[in-house]
């Protein structure tokens, strides 16, 4: 797709979804929660972060600034690092106080921005012109240097009112089921094991997808997922159980420590499944492990799933002790518990509860585990009693917490729309098929592009500007809510969503959809699986 003014420059950065490193026990050169002066003499206050909306673009349209957005998680270590480090260089604040207006975006609260940007992981920087359009997107953490030479870049290149257009569009031809599931072929790594060699990542998705063709007969395909299940198991924490979003170093001995619900869900998932093929305990002792530390660690007192758990200790209190999650989790239970618990974003979000609910009823059915299904359907009432809506959607958030007209997002219907799918096949009862149609209908009324097929990744949103005024059709989302579609209408026994699902499997095998996704292709691939 073309935009005006794109630079689109990834640099060879650090960031939470890319190559990281971190010593035992020490500190970045500034910690993210100190206020003491820092580098280059930059006064020690944190920069005054806008909000993004309309507001600040008007402000920056009638200041004649440009926008910098800071795509930041709280669990992310490297986005401590360059709140501490980067943001506090004499030259980098020089420059953003002189032509920027400055924007932070808390990811896992803002799902139109993480589903836009998060191919380029956290932090994300994105500058923009006054009007919302993209000058440049850049890749991961920036040392001070970095950012100094990109903004100074970009400030000459407007003045010069310089643009470069993105490359043409690369062709949406239709792929086979069968090509896509050679393109992921290509990614296995023989050694490792999972799929993709520079960062190893529990890509529960594409282990789902073999899994299923291991379930189907395919030998090789089992010999390959209980290989990479197997070698994952590294970066599981030994004495609480979760599961680390990625190791760096091309293996899985160098773990990055932030636990994110969706992997905490998609092990529990791959391990309840792998046990279900095999009958080897092994598989499902590491699934209840994992669920052991979901349910101690981010389950919140109502019964619904939290979000993120942090990855070091105490990077957001000042005046305690800052550890780096590798000297942290290095310690045993006791040790840990002294110190503290690692922040835990307790915020309960309908696509997290979605996720977790159906990999606790995958739980439930390989192991007959009552109470795996009891939390599930706890967490169903609590998301059910605070999200729903009028309109048939459920809310990113609690309904209560949200204005008036909130923007509705597909990521967050179509996952739990599967939870309420998985928990009718399990329970037989039909007050979650219930729900689980008027999600659909949502989703099919609200959400599709009646024009061009597939669902957008949200409802319109009035008050957006630029680029966050056109929807997009995020590949991901438009994978899960295909599967919710197919295992809904086989369960209703109706053709009420042929339609919306043949739009929306037709969008995600294009050349186009299926590159964007790279080695993370395991949810398209099972989507036209279960719609056959």
């Amino acid at each position: 797709m073309r935009r005006a003014l794109i630079l689109l420059i990834s640099s060879l950065t650090v960031a939470c979804a890319s190559r990281a490193t971190s010593t035992p026990g020490v500190r970045p050169p500034v910690a993210p929660n100190t206020a003491a002066e820092g580098p280059s003499g930059a006064p020690g206050a944190p920069l005054a972060w806008a909000d993004l909306g309309p507001a600040t673009f008007a402000r920056a349209r009638s200041e004649k600034r440009l926008v910098l957005v800071d795509g930041s998680a709280e669990w992310c270590h490297w986005c401590h690092v360059m709140e501490a480090t980067t943001y506090h260089d004499a030259r980098v604040r020089r420059l953003m106080a002189a032509r920027f207006v400055a924007v932070k975006v808390d990811v896992d609260s803002n799902p139109a921005f993480e589903e836009r940007y998060r191919d380029w992981g956290w932090p994300a920087t994105v500058l923009m012109t006054a009007d919302g359009e993209e000058l440049g997107v850049y890749k991961g953490y920036l040392p001070p240097e970095r950012m100094g030479e990109i903004l100074e870049q970009v400030i000459a290149q407007v003045d010069a009112s310089a643009g470069a257009g993105a490359d043409a569009d690369a062709g949406a031809g239709a792929m086979t089921e069968q090509d896509i599931a050679a393109r992921l072929d290509s990614y296995w790594d023989p050694a490792q094991g999972s799929w993709g060699r520079p960062q190893k990542v529990p890509l529960y998705q594409d282990n789902a997808w073999e899994l299923a063709r291991a379930a189907a007969g395919d030998a090789q395909a089992r010999a390959r997922a209980l290989f990479a299940l197997d070698r994952q198991r590294a970066i599981i924490d030994p004495v609480w159980g979760g599961i680390c979003q990625y190791s760096t170093d091309g293996d899985w001995a160098h773990p990055h420590y932030e636990k994110l619900m969706p992997f905490q869900a998609g092990a529990i998932d791959n391990y309840a499944a792998a046990y279900a093929l095999t009958h080897d305990p092994q598989w499902l002792t590491t699934a209840q492990r994992v669920r052991g530390f979901v349910d101690r660690f981010m389950t919140t007192p109502d019964g619904a799933f939290a979000t993120t758990m942090d990855a070091d200790l105490h990077a957001h209190e000042p005046g305690k002790p800052y550890l780096t999650g590798r000297a942290y989790y290095a310690l045993d239970d006791a040790h840990r518990r002294a110190l503290g618990i690692p922040r835990v974003d307790a915020s309960e979000y309908a696509r997290e509860n979605g996720l977790a609910i159906a990999a606790y009823v995958t739980l439930y059915e390989a192991s007959g585990d009552a109470t795996a299904l009891a939390a599930a359907e706890r967490a169903a009432a609590r998301i059910l009693a605070t999200h729903a809506t009028g309109r048939g959607g459920v809310t990113h958030g609690p309904a209560a917490d949200a204005p008036s007209g909130e923007v509705l997002y597909l990521a967050d219907n179509a996952a739990f729309g599967f939870a309420l799918a998985r928990l009718y096949e399990a329970t037989k009862d039909p007050s979650y098929l219930e729900a689980a149609r008027r999600i659909a209908r949502f989703v099919a009324s609200d959400l599709a592009d009646a024009k061009a097929g597939g669902f957008f990744g949200s409802t319109p949103d009035p008050g957006a500007v630029g680029v966050f005024a056109v929807r997009q059709k995020p590949v991901e989302d438009d994978a899960m809510a295909a599967r919710f579609l197919a295992r809904l209408g086989r369960l209703a026994a109706t053709d009420e969503y042929r339609a919306p699902l043949a739009g929306t499997l037709a969008f995600i095998r294009t050349r186009d959809a299926v590159a964007s996704r790279g080695r993370m292709i395991g949810d398209i691939l099972l989507a036209l699986t279960e719609s056959d």
